[in-house]
This record gives C-alpha cells, structure tokens and sequence, in this order.
C-alpha cells in the first residue's frame, strides 16, 4: 500500500492495479478486471469521464437501469417478484432503493403542488363552524406536516403494515415476512411511479391543488389490488380467484389500518392540546 500512497499522480493507477488483494475485501486478486470474491473492479484513480460514466450507468444500463426496471415494475411485477424470491437479483435495479427514490420525488411533488395542504384548507372549511380558531389552526398545521413527511408515514408506517398483512395473507403460500416485504416493496414502487405520473401531470398543468382530494387514496386502493393480484397470480401461482380474494384483504385491511392510524394522530393533534 505504502507506494500506492507514495505513487505520483500520473503513476496512481498502475501502482493501484498492481495491488495484490483486493482493495475493497482484502481477498486475493485473480487475473482480470473484478474481484473473485466481491466484484468490485479493478481499483484505479477517478477521472471525470470515470464518475460521468458511473453517473450515466444508473440511468442507461440495459438490464440494471432506473428506467429498465420502471419498465419492469410496471409491466412484469409478477416476473421481478418471482426472480427476487428466487434468488435471481442481480439483473434488476436495487428495489428498496428505487422505493426511496420513488417515495421522495412523490413527496418533492406532492409539496410543490401543495396537496396536502389543499387537502386541509378544504377539511377547515368544512369544520369551521366546530372548530376554534386554534384548532383551525392546528388542522393546517397537521396537513402541512403530514405532506412534509409523507415519506417517512409510507416507508416506515404503512410499508410494515401492510407487509405484516401480506405475510398472514400468504402465509400457506410459505411466504415468510421478508418476502412479503420484498412484495410489497415491488407493489409500493408500481403506486409511486404511477402516483409521480399523475402528480407531474396535475403540477405542469394546474400548479397547485385545490379542494379536498381523495385521489392519493383511492389511486393507491386500484394500484395496489391491481399489482398484488398480478403478483399473486404469476409470482406465488395462486388461482384467479384466490390472488384477488387475497389482494383485496391486503388492500382493504391495510388502507383500514393508514386510515385509522391517520384519524387518531389528527385527533390527538387538533383536540389533544
């Protein structure tokens, strides 16, 4: 390592390449570009064209893009689930990340669109006559919040829950409750990406909201029985009949429960003091 550190800069990458282990493991390095034992290349010095590379290799990659995998997602749910399971997961785009990424650009939209807050302006306006002026308040307030932070409500709120009631639903299927989280993952990324569309939509032509909107609910309901029933059908080899049966008991008693978990948090908000 000392003459790697002691190389001048326009030697760096021979004296990098001529490591005998792994840099990034420590095991052995075998003849040619990746590591055996990790597959991480072969170490050299970052250039621009080397980060622009791996930049654009997010994007464009044929089989491992963001752009292949909406794809995928949106067309083959039942495939990508069933390849996931599998063990078959190096061709696909790391799905927990693309959740993040899917959950955060709904929330960037949903707050430049101010849906949330429009969702609250039209509550206060039907309970202005049974609220103080303090608890008006306090709606707008709880709805701005709930629109700052729905990233957080869907990934570490609903996300378990639902996956908790996926694992008993799937139970006799041996699903056990990682992969009915890996389920509901695949699911959830199908809801945002669709969800982004119709935001994108809505904020390119009308800038904002206004008035109540259930549509982020009811949007939600279709998507998600739609997927969980195609991922039923094609990925646990459930009957027609049985993958809906279930899918609807996974939607219903999860919305149930994010509903429900919703009104006592605006109730102990608003009236709790």
């Amino acid at each position: 390592m000392e003459s790697v550190v002691a190389a001048p800069a326009a030697d760096a990458h021979n004296a990098v390449v001529k490591e005998a282990a792994c840099l990034n493991c420590g095991h052995a390095m075998a003849e040619g570009l990746y590591c055996p034992h990790c597959g991480q290349q072969r170490p050299h010095r970052l250039s621009v064209t080397h980060v622009l590379h791996e930049m654009m290799h997010i994007f464009t990659h044929a089989d491992k893009s963001i752009f292949a995998y909406i794809g995928q997602v949106l067309l083959q749910p039942g495939q990508v689930v069933a390849d996931y399971l599998a063990g078959r997961r190096k061709r696909y785009f790391n799905p927990f990340q693309f959740l993040l990424l899917a959950v955060g650009a709904a929330t960037l939209l949903t707050t430049l669109g101010h849906y949330y807050e429009a969702t609250g302006h039209g509550l206060q306006q039907q309970m202005q006559s049974r609220l103080t002026a303090e608890q008006l308040v306090r709606v707008e307030s709880y709805f701005h919040f709930l629109g700052k932070y729905q990233n957080l409500w869907w990934l570490l709120l609903l996300l378990p829950i639902y996956s908790l009631i996926a694992w008993g639903v799937y139970s006799r299927r041996r699903v056990n409750y990682a992969e009915a989280f890996v389920l509901l993952v695949v699911v959830g990324a199908a809801f945002h990406i669709v969800w982004v569309a119709v935001l994108l939509g809505l904020v390119l032509f009308m800038g904002q909201f206004s008035g109540t909107s259930n549509m982020a609910a009811l949007l939600q309901v279709v998507v998600m029985f739609s997927y969980l029933a195609l991922i039923g059908r094609r990925a646990l080899g459930l009957s027609t009949a049985g993958s809906l049966w279930r899918a609807a008991v996974i939607v219903l008693l999860g919305a149930a429960c994010g509903a429900g978990l919703n009104y006592v948090a605006f109730r102990l908000y608003v009236f709790g003091g």
